[in-house]
């Protein structure tokens, strides 16, 4: 692998929600991991407590301003499922300059909250999750299964037997059916998320999905290349060795995401430096309208991610953004 390069720091420009001269080429996105329904942006509450008015209207203004043309929201529970499927639709008309498409599924997390937790049937409740998927392939509104995967790091919400259970079950029962993409979770798992997969490859088509906020070792990544895509967020891009695993994963197999509200690029990460669109922010507690909340990512933030990895592979940010935008088309917004 060839050296990580380094570049003086670039000139810093702000963007505003009516900024879209700053190239010749506006670069263009497809955000496909957002996390929109969740309360900092719906009801303004963080970690439980009140801080500011709802500002999702804001939130997407500022994302098409910034160039996100099309965007996955993310879904974790039956009931986020059900959530995004509605917030979808709604959308569509409320916002007809941004494509927008969601997941349906749960999360590895929360399925001992919601296969096991409850007192209903585990076979009813993925009937459910299908029916959901079902409904909303009808008007592309579900665009994918997801966030469906394993994560080791996080087993005192779910223990990893439980995770690789419910992983089968939906692939099994949820994804096959449909025939949509993946949206995997992979986190801390050594090889087990690509050994199930290859188990049940009758359940998935190659090279429809991602592993997405993608953080692993460069072996596993090529693992998983032959198959699925790579998705790319600020937690991709928080250490020297990430750095070095975004260098060499090549640009066609690369996807775009913020994973917002979570997964900023913060100041102290190595790629910081290549980042040359900045956003006015204020702290929560000192919310003002039309500006960014501080720490708190957003689908505008993705052309961030995007000159990281322009800065890490020494190219231009738009031959980044267009081949992450046809990739992402491909995988998620194409019906072919």
């Amino acid at each position: 692998m060839m050296p990580l390069l380094r570049h003086q720091p670039p000139r810093t420009r702000f963007m505003s929600a009516s900024d879209t001269s700053s190239h010749q080429q506006p670069p263009r996105f497809v955000d496909i991991g957002a996390n929109l329904l969740d309360d900092r942006y719906i009801k303004g509450i963080y970690r439980g407590t009140f801080r500011h008015e709802p500002d999702l209207d804001l939130v997407i203004e500022r994302s098409i301003a910034a160039g996100v043309q099309h965007l996955l929201l993310t879904a974790g529970t039956i009931a986020e499922s059900r959530a995004a499927v509605r917030a979808v639709r709604e959308w569509r008309t409320r916002y007809p300059q941004m494509t927008v498409g969601c997941t349906v599924g749960v999360h590895p997390t929360r399925c001992q909250q919601v296969f096991v937790d409850t007192n209903v049937p585990a076979e009813n409740l993925l009937q459910e999750l299908l029916e959901i998927a079902q409904d909303g392939m009808k008007d592309q509104s579900v665009l994918a299964i997801g966030e469906i995967g394993l994560d080791y790091e996080r087993l005192e919400f779910c223990p990893k037997e439980i995770q690789q259970q419910f992983l089968i079950q939906q692939l099994q029962h949820v994804a096959k059916p449909t025939g949509l993409p993946l949206f995997l979770h992979n986190r801390n798992v050594g090889t087990d998320l690509y050994d199930i997969l290859q188990q049940n490859k009758d359940c998935w088509t190659r090279h429809k999905g991602v592993v997405h906020s993608f953080d692993d070792t460069l072996d596993i990544a090529e693992l998983f290349l032959s198959d699925f895509y790579i998705g790319l967020n600020g937690c991709s891009l928080r250490t020297e060795e990430s750095l070095k695993v975004v260098q060499a994963l090549p640009l066609d197999r690369i996807l775009l995401e913020t994973d917002c509200p979570y997964c900023e690029v913060r100041a102290a990460h190595p790629g910081y430096a290549y980042i040359q669109t900045h956003f006015e922010a204020k702290a929560e507690k000192k919310f003002e309208r039309g500006k960014c909340v501080k720490s708190r990512q957003e689908p505008c933030h993705i052309i961030q991610v995007a000159e990281v990895i322009a800065g890490v592979k020494q190219i231009p940010l738009l031959e980044v953004s267009e081949a992450c935008f046809h990739n992402s088309i491909a995988c998620f917004f194409s019906n072919e």
